[in-house]
């Protein structure tokens, strides 16, 4: 993704950790030189001089924030994230057009290592996860060579790629769920709070894929709205409002425990999950249309507040797919493909806006022109996407 070094395009450090989950597809997703019995050089030989010397300069800049994390100087992690950008920026557009698949595995790695720069508090242990996962994105993008495959055979490899990382946000989510859940049977409210929106951009992310499965989604997801009785409501907003709204826990516990297992058994069904590219792309337009339609009205976290939270969960969820469609964006569309580069830029750069203290802001704290703001641009990204579906 093309991002302007002054403008810090980026989503949550939280939330783009997100798609770390299946960074060990970057040697499956595409072919490299050791799978092929290509020479460590044949980006180059592929005419590719380019990746390959910037891949370089990359992979150095990258072992220089290693070292940095590990000493926790701050300083120096803020500027060898943007020096890392920097060369980014020098060369992708090549890397998208020669390489989709590795470019894909880049991109989601380097984005949160440059977001971090822009922050003053960083966590110094899961940048180093990231850190790493960048590395070994790198040394698979400085070992491939230009595929041969055929645009479909991409796209199925991405498709499966994507898959994977559906499976892996499940898992997430079910875990997470677990520990939000020990925490509202301990009584721990304020722990609570922090875990439950923790545990929301994992269902976010994936939530056209959760939908999918019945009456597991309104179990898991259901607002009082949507229920005719009161006393049949379960999930996440049935214990937000106690959170938020009762500020009493008494209760919960039935609740806590009924979550765990309906994310459980989500995770469970996910594992056997296969889709294709239309899909894919109809589940993302349906996860920006409902957030720029009904989400951004804050009928979502009626109680949290916290529903800037979920709206960049989507756009990352969203954001996913349209990576993992490039194959197809680049035979066919390539200048759809920079609309849409610049659309999410843009989009990520206005909800980092409104960090503060590395927490977004609440919903009742954005005015009139704020909230028309984002519905605006989550529009544009919604029409761009749907023209995603015409290539596919």
């Amino acid at each position: 993704m093309k991002k302007r070094a002054q403008a810090l395009t980026a989503l949550s450090l939280g939330g783009i950790l997100l798609l770390s989950a299946c960074s060990s597809a970057s040697t499956g997703a595409g072919e490299s030189a050791a799978d092929s019995g290509a020479a460590p050089s044949s980006a180059a030989a592929g005419g590719n001089q380019a990746v390959l010397d910037g891949t370089t300069k990359m992979k150095e800049q990258t072992s220089k924030l290693q070292d940095a994390l590990a000493k926790k100087d701050l300083a120096e992690v803020k500027q060898q994230g943007k020096a890392i950008n920097d060369i980014w920026l020098s060369y992708e557009n090549t890397v998208r057009t020669a390489f989709p698949l590795e470019y894909t595995e880049v991109e989601k790695h380097e984005i949160p290592i440059f977001s971090a720069s822009a922050y003053d508090k960083v966590d110094f242990d899961a940048l180093a996860a990231t850190a790493q996962k960048l590395m070994q994105a790198l040394e698979a993008l400085q070992q491939a060579k230009p595929s041969s495959s055929s645009s479909s055979e991409l796209l199925d490899k991405a498709v499966a790629n994507y898959e994977a990382f559906v499976k892996e946000q499940a898992k997430a989510l079910a875990d997470s769920t677990k520990v939000f859940a020990g925490l509202v049977k301990s009584g721990d409210m304020e722990a609570a709070k922090a875990e439950y929106t923790k545990a929301r951009v994992y269902f976010e992310t994936i939530e056209p894929v959760a939908e999918s499965f019945g009456d597991l989604d309104p179990r898991i997801d259901a607002r009082l709205a949507d229920v005719e009785n009161e006393s049949e409501w379960t999930g996440y907003h049935r214990i937000e409002k106690a959170l938020w709204a009762d500020k009493s826990l008494a209760g919960m516990d039935v609740y806590a425990d009924q979550l765990v297992k309906d994310t459980e058994e989500l995770a469970a069904k996910v594992q056997d999950i296969k889709l294709d590219a239309k899909t894919m792309v109809a589940g993302a337009i349906e996860l920006i249309n409902e957030a720029a339609t009904s989400k951004i009205t804050g009928e979502e976290e009626i109680y949290s507040k916290s529903d800037l939270v979920d709206l960049a969960a989507n756009v990352e969820g969203s954001k996913t797919v349209y990576l993992a469609i490039i194959p197809a964006l680049n035979e066919h569309n390539t200048e759809l493909a920079d609309k849409l580069d610049k659309q999410f830029q843009d989009m990520e750069a206005m909800l980092l806006t409104y960090r503060k203290s590395g927490d977004y802001v609440a919903y009742d704290k954005l005015t009139t022109d704020q909230i028309r703001e984002i519905s605006d641009k989550l529009s544009q990204l919604s029409e761009l996407m749907t023209q995603t579906a015409a290539i596919l």
